[in-house]
Formats: structure tokens, C-alpha cells, sequence
């Protein structure tokens, strides 16, 4: 609860447009947390970028024009993910299991922005209590029935993905959204770099030391 107050405090100061500096030096244990074991990639010789996020999160949607603006601005070698958290609330595996659902389907890149907006501006669908026929109807814009989305949703293979969520969630360390993760090495948020215009500096000095050699 005190993590998720911080990363609130610390994303106000940063809409607020006030001007913090990056530390002259990063440092482990301050502003990211070493992840012990590290975790194994799916992004071949790319290092990767992981959001650990849910459309459920107030936060996670404050800091979304930021993710994107990162995500655009990543250096070559590095590659963005997104992955939902679950955290064990039924809401959220409903959106987590509408995200792999589009995921599979090939709708994430072109829906991801759209379904904060349709939630938190349009207040089409209700973040504490998601309704999966919402989410179904609101998918059907980009080309696949709703009938079929929902079918998709029940496959073995979204079965799967929502376990292994749980497992990688766990593995990570991470307790609270947004939560960032570098090459399955690295954990911070917004809270951690001082600030949620701190992500993108940080994650870029991370990237650095992962292509040097860690």
C-alpha cells in the first residue's frame, strides 16, 4: 500500500510538470531492484522492456502516454512487452485474459491506448468490475465478432498464458502496477526512479549496461 501512495505522490509531481533531474548515477537498490534469480527472455538478442500493467490500474493509465512515448523512443536492441498483472483480483484477470485474448489475435498494438480511453475517459467499462461481454463488443471495432473473441478467450492456450502470468509476476518481485522490468534483470517504477518522468531515463541507462554486458 505505501509503494502504490509513493508512485502516486511521485506521478503527480511528474504531471505537475516540475523539473526533476536524472541522478548523476542510477543506483541498484535505490532506484531499481536486482532481480535474483533473473529471469529468462522471449525477445531473442533484444533486450527486453517489460510493463507489468492492468487496465484495472488508475496509474497504469496516468502513465500510459509516457510508456508510449518510451516505447516509441527505445533504442534498436531493445524491444517493449506488455504483460498484465492478475494480483489474484478477478477484475484483472478479466482484462488480463481480454489482453492475451487481443494479444493472440493480433489487436494489442492498435487497441492497447484505445481500451484505457474507453475505460477511464469514455467510462464505457468499469475498472473495478469489468463485464467480459464489454471488452468482447469493444474488440469487435478492429475487425474480429465479438462471438469470436470471446470464443478465443476460452482457449486452452489463454489458459495457459494467464498461469504462466501468475508464475512471471511472482518471479519478478512485483507487488505493485506500473512495474518495470529490464531484460529480466532489473525491476523499478515510477516511485523507485524518482518520478514517473524518470522511467524512460532509467530504462535507457538499464538497456545501456544490459548491450555493454551487464
Amino acid at each position: 500500500m505505501l509503494k502504490l501512495i509513493g508512485a502516486v505522490l511521485a506521478g503527480l509531481v511528474a504531471c505537475s510538470g516540475a523539473s526533476a533531474q536524472a541522478p548523476a548515477q542510477w543506483e541498484a537498490g535505490k532506484h531499481y531492484s536486482v532481480i535474483e534469480p533473473a529471469q529468462t527472455t522471449n525477445t531473442g538478442d533484444k533486450v527486453e522492456v517489460l510493463e507489468v500493467f492492468s487496465y484495472g490500474c488508475t496509474h497504469c493509465n496516468t502513465v500510459a502516454p509516457l510508456v508510449d512515448k518510451m516505447h516509441k523512443a527505445l533504442p534498436q536492441n531493445a524491444e517493449f512487452v506488455l504483460m498484465p498483472a492478475q494480483f489474484g483480483f478477478d477484475a484483472w484477470k478479466t482484462f488480463a485474459r481480454a489482453f492475451y485474448t487481443a494479444q493472440a489475435l493480433g489487436l494489442t498494438e492498435k487497441s492497447h491506448l484505445e481500451l484505457f480511453r474507453e475505460i477511464y475517459v469514455a467510462k464505457k467499462i468499469d475498472p473495478a468490475s469489468p463485464r467480459f461481454d464489454d471488452l468482447a463488443n469493444f474488440y469487435s471495432k478492429y475487425g474480429v465478432s465479438a462471438a469470436d473473441f470471446t470464443a478465443t478467450s476460452k482457449s486452452f492456450a489463454i489458459e495457459t498464458r494467464l498461469k504462466r502470468n501468475d508464475a512471471l509476476v511472482k518471479a519478478y518481485g512485483v507487488d505493485s502496477t506500473p512495474t518495470f522490468i529490464v531484460n529480466g534483470k532489473y525491476r523499478l517504477s515510477g516511485q523507485s526512479a524518482g518520478g514517473y518522468e524518470q522511467i524512460e531515463p532509467l530504462v535507457k541507462y538499464l538497456i545501456a549496461r544490459e548491450t555493454a554486458g551487464g
